[in-house]
Formats: structure tokens, C-alpha cells, sequence
């Protein structure tokens, strides 16, 4: 949907001026100390696929403002290029559109919501909403209807003949996110909107913006200076640290693997339990943690070295089939089911005859949630159903503690990741 190569925007009388300085390694403070020039972004370039949530993160005055500013050029970039791939005519260079061409892409194609509300406060809240409507020139019956129809997805259908005063903070701002979607824009470019907002309304519409994202599946373009709600919203998150983005990647490949200090010190404070999935810290089947004990029919029986008294039946295909324990009879359910319907605070005694199967892409949530139903290890399986490992406490705790799943290395190998930060950390 947008691709950005190598862009670059120096604020100051001469910003050509400091581009031989940047490819020298010169740097931000060097920058401003020797020529008074400000380095707002330097040398990004990332990509955005259609319908993708692309969180950047990072704290203020590193740039991710000015950069999101750039996409749509309310800010012109220094250097580099932008490119937006339109539907209908194929991908557009934006640092190349005149005037003109550069006012329509911005009518039509990029969407803008910012972290002060912006309302006129003598237009209603559907006439704000369908501002972006009006100035495209959609007559007043379709551009109702589309307001209304956002105003109704944010909550605010009945709201619709209000004035902005008579809005809550983040009413105000659901009128600004309504705003947005209303233009039908296919790339929505959101800067810190919810950052203004108290922590439970700002957790309400982080909830209310997933939702509408699940159906109308817009690419969304997120600044944030809070990590946890980059890796709640973001499919990818990019953090920027003085003009500079210096890490690309989903949540967990963030949060498991940071590649620098700067972005170490974020992950320590975050929240992993929504992000670290089952199939990052289970111990696989492969390799020497297991051990094959026995074959019975077209079954093999593989155990834990350390727990020999489960044995798990795998057919040729790699599913599991069966379950044995020397103690008990055993039985298998999928997490999901047994969640259903079943209080987080359930003070039932938890089973020691049940184990449970979830998917890969399990978050921890959802493990320790079935921690509290079973006291035996979880096992983990792929989208084809095929089992791929085993999750217990102590992977449950480390990868709460440290952060941290199995590497490619010990996957390989078949080990427990031992306790501590990533070698690659």
C-alpha cells in the first residue's frame, strides 16, 4: 500500500546542506551543535501492505510525527521517496505530485487523525464527521448516510445532531476517528490519537479501533509513545529513536527479541502475556528433550526425559492421537472449548487428568488462563493440527519473567531455553 525508501527531512536554512554530513555518521547532536540544522528523520524506509496495522513507536522528539507527516507531505521530505500504490492507477510516487495531484491523494486516498481532536465546535457531530465528505463534493443524502454509518461503529448514533461541547474527551475523539473513516480513504495516517485521552477511555478505543478494523480492514499508519498499546494495535511496529528507526518487526519478534539497549529498556515494562504465543516457547518434539519409548501400531510414543511418566502418541503425520500416563487415564480438549464459558476466577480445584491442546498462535493469556484448569503441560500444534511441542510452568514463567521463547538454535536441538536474555537480545 505505501512504501518509503531512505526518506530524510532536515529542518533548518540549508537542509541539502547537512545530507553529506548524515552519510558521514554524523549525528543528531553533532548535527545541531555544529550547523544548527535539527535532524527530524534520517534515512527511513519501510513498507506497508494493504490492510496492515503499522504501529511507530517511540519516544517524543524522536521523529515519528515529522515522519508520518512526510507520507502524506504536510511535511516535505529532504530527501528520499514515498510510494502509495492506488488501486486504480498502480503506485504513485508522492514526492513527485504537484499541487494538485497531491490535494486529491489527500481527499481521496490518506485519511488524517490527529491527537488533538480538531472539531469545529459550531459544526454538529455528523457535520464534522462528513466534513471530509463535503470538501470531496459527495451530495449531502450520501455523505449523511456515511456519517452515520461511521458515527454508529464508533458508538456516537445517537450523538449525531450534538455539538463537540457536549462530548467527553473521548467522545471527541470517536468523533475524530469517525471523521477519518467517513472518507473511505484506503490508508488512514493516525498520530497519537488516543494519547490525550484517561487510561481507561484510551484502553476503550485502542478495543474500539480493533473492532473496526476487523471489518473494514483499512491500512492504518499508528504513532504511539506507549508500547504496550503499539504491540496491542500494530501487525508491525517499527521504533524510532533519535530521527532513526532502529527496529522493524511484529510484537513478539520486539518483545522477544530486541536488538538494541534502547529498545531492551522498553520491553522490560511491557506486557507480554498478548503477544509471546504458544509456539515461541513451546519445546518441541524434536530433538533430545523427547525420546521415542515405544511404537504400537502406526503410533509412536515420545516422553519428556525429565517426565517420563506422560508418553504422547504421535501418528506418521505428526498429530497427536493419544495420551498415556502410568498414574491415570488421560484425556485431551482443545483450550479454546474448555475457556468457553469459563470464569477467569474460578476457584475449582484444577484437573490433573485433562491436557489441552491450543494453536501456535496462543498468546500466554490464554495459556496461563489454562493453567488454571489443568495442571498438566499444554500441547501446541500448527494450523494443520500437527503437534509441535509442549508448553509447562516453566516456559510460562520465563517467557513472563525474561521475555524470551525457544531460539532457532535450541528448537533444533529440542532444549528448554535456559533463563535469562536472548544471546541475540
Amino acid at each position: 500500500m505505501i512504501r518509503v525508501e531512505n526518506v530524510t527531512k532536515v529542518f533548518g536554512a540549508n537542509p541539502q546542506s547537512v545530507l553529506p554530513l548524515l552519510e558521514q555518521g554524523k549525528t543528531k547532536t553533532e548535527i545541531q551543535s555544529e550547523t544548527g540544522h535539527v535532524v527530524g528523520v534520517k534515512d527511513a524506509s519501510f513498507k506497508v501492505e494493504a490492510g496492515q496495522v503499522f504501529a511507530i513507536m517511540g519516544l517524543s522528539g524522536s521523529g515519528k510525527s515529522t515522519l508520518i507527516r512526510c507520507l502524506n507531505r504536510l511535511v516535505e521530505p529532504t530527501s528520499g521517496k514515498i510510494f502509495f500504490e492506488d488501486p486504480e492507477k498502480g503506485e504513485l510516487d508522492v514526492t513527485a505530485m504537484n499541487v494538485e495531484d497531491l490535494r486529491m491523494l489527500r481527499r481521496h486516498q490518506m485519511s488524517m487523525v490527529f491527537q488533538h481532536f480538531a472539531l469545529f465546535p459550531h459544526r454538529t457531530v455528523l457535520s464534522n464527521t462528513v466534513y471530509g465528505l463535503e470538501i470531496q463534493g459527495r451530495d449531502k443524502q450520501e455523505r449523511e448516510e456515511i456519517g452515520l454509518k461511521m458515527l454508529g461503529m464508533v458508538g456516537l448514533g445517537e450523538w449525531a445532531e450534538a455539538y463537540p461541547s457536549e462530548l467527553s474527551g473521548g467522545m471527541q475523539q470517536r468523533v475524530g476517528l469517525a471523521r477519518g473513516l467517513a472518507t473511505e480513504a484506503k490508508l488512514l495516517l493516525m498520530d497519537e490519537p488516543f494519547s490525550a485521552l484517561d487510561p481507561l477511555i484510551r484502553v476503550q478505543m485502542q478495543d474500539e479501533l480493533k473492532k473496526i478494523q476487523a471489518e473494514l480492514e483499512r491500512t492504518i499508519l499508528f504513532i504511539t509513545h506507549d508500547l504496550d498499546e503499539a504491540m496491542f494495535i500494530g501487525n508491525k511496529i517499527a521504533i524510532m529513536e533519535a530521527g532513526e528507526i532502529i527496529q522493524i518487526g511484529t510484537p513478539e519478534e520486539i518483545l522477544v527479541n530486541p536488538r538494541t539497549e534502547y529498545v531492551a529498556r522498553f520491553v522490560e515494562q511491557a506486557d507480554p502475556t498478548g503477544v509471546i504465543t504458544a509456539g515461541t516457547i513451546a519445546i518441541p518434539f524434536r530433538g533430545t528433550a523427547f525420546e521415542q519409548v515405544r511404537e504400537a501400531g502406526e503410533l509412536k510414543y515420545l516422553a519428556r526425559q525429565a517426565y517420563p511418566e506422560i508418553e504422547y502418541g504421535l501418528d506418521r503425520d505428526g498429530r497427536l492421537r493419544e495420551v498415556v500416563s502410568a498414574e491415570r487415564s488421560l484425556t485431551v480438549e482443545p483450550l479454546e472449548s474448555v475457556l468457553e464459558g469459563r470464569s477467569h476466577t474460578s476457584h475449582e480445584r484444577r484437573r490433573d487428568d485433562t491436557l489441552l491442546t491450543c494453536t501456535n498462535r496462543t498468546v500466554l493469556r490464554k495459556l496461563l488462563q489454562g493453567r488454571t484448569y489443568s495442571t498438566l503441560p499444554i500441547v501446541v500444534t500448527d494450523e494443520d493440527g500437527c503437534a509441535e511441542g509442549i508448553v509447562d510452568e516453566m516456559e510460562l514463567i520465563g517467557a513472563i519473567l525474561e521475555k524470551r521463547g525457544v531460539s532457532e538454535e535450541e528448537a533444533e536441538a529440542g532444549i528448554e531455553a535456559p533463563r535469562g536474555r536472548s544471546s541475540t537480545a
